[in-house]
């Protein structure tokens, strides 16, 4: 294994997946192939999991058409020639500082229209991609066994413990979907342990960890597949923290909801 970072691996990963990389991110995924050989074989897991996801629209960075540039200049003219509100009674009016030398010639030019290239939607898998890759997930039916069962000489102690697995039940899953569900204290946050079936076939799903506090951390996406999946998933927030685990659609509709007991 090489000793990348975690999460420069998987960016480079989503931005091949997105047709996003650099000459110089080329390179670097490519040393990252020869050093670590999994490299390839998570590529291929995940390109076959995108190749699932909805069609999604497509356009090309473009600059703004003539007339549209010029409704955004007269916009930006109407705008600069408003008066300005009376200032309310009793408070002193307090006058703007004469603009400097520059200030003044570049006010006497037209207003230039701004121009905001429009993003291609290749770019808009990459945070996605980002999510789904953080999650170590593996389909059942390919050889993928059951997450939840405990290894040998596994931690035992009541919820909280450290590395001790902490089963968790899922409630407002609609009939068809079947969740079982388990949490894993760290010292560095919280782990989500999943066994999902009967989600839509390459459908994305979230899921979110909320805090004692209402406050909500992102642990990591999952595509819905016609077999099991068994899925670890990672929020950087302690385990006396946790209030609840959500697992939602990629439009924010919750699938199914953890409450959790306090530590």
């Amino acid at each position: 294994m090489n000793d990348l970072e975690p999460d420069r691996r998987a960016e480079l990963i989503a931005a091949a997946l997105s047709g996003e990389l650099t000459p110089e991110e080329g390179a670097e995924l490519d040393a990252l192939r020869v050093a670590d050989p999994s490299v390839d074989a998570e590529f291929a897991e995940l390109s076959a999991l995108v190749g699932g996801l909805p069609a999604v629209e497509r356009w090309d960075d473009v600059a703004p058409s003539a007339a549209l540039a010029a409704r955004i200049a007269a916009i930006a003219a109407d705008d600069a020639d408003a008066p300005a509100p009376a200032a309310a009674p009793g408070l002193a009016t307090v006058p703007e500082p004469a603009p400097a030398p520059d200030d003044r010639a570049d006010a006497q030019s037209p207003p230039a229209a701004p121009v905001t290239p429009i993003r291609s939607s290749r770019r808009g898998l990459r945070p996605l991609l980002l999510l789904v890759g953080a999650a170590a997930c593996v389909a059942v039916g390919l050889g993928g066994g059951a997450l939840l069962t405990a290894p040998r000489g596994a931690v035992e102690g009541p919820p909280g413990t450290l590395g001790a697995i902490e089963e968790v039940d899922f409630t407002g899953a609609p009939a068809s979907v079947d969740i079982d569900g388990a949490l894993v204290a760290h010292t560095w946050g919280t782990e989500t342990v999943l066994t999902v079936d009967g989600l839509a076939q390459g459908a994305a799903f979230t899921v979110v960890v909320v805090g004692e506090d209402g406050a909500e951390y992102e642990s990591g996406a999952f595509l819905g597949s016609a077999v099991p999946i068994d899925c670890r998933l990672n929020a950087a927030v302690l385990r006396e923290d946790v209030a609840a685990v959500a697992i939602r659609s990629l439009e924010g509709g919750q699938i199914a909801l953890a409450e959790v007991p306090s530590v």
